[in-house]
């Protein structure tokens, strides 16, 4: 079992941190070798939405 799993809700909270942080490959690759492809959405709709909530989060600061 890799280092970064989802068995609870904090290595989950973690893994979703460093996909946030812009360090999910080693994750993803951690997830497909234990898992399938099917990895690859997870990881890819975490980046785009987690992405999409940050950037409005600094738009409503420079606007406030």
């Amino acid at each position: 079992l890799p280092r970064w799993n989802f068995t609870d809700f904090m290595h989950s909270f973690m893994i979703v941190f460093r996909v946030l942080c812009g360090e999910w490959i080693e994750s993803m690759w951690d997830c497909m070798l234990v898992g399938d492809v099917s990895c690859i959405p997870f990881f890819l709709a975490t980046v785009v939405i987690g992405n999409f909530v940050v950037l409005n989060l600094f738009l409503a600061l420079l606007l406030s």
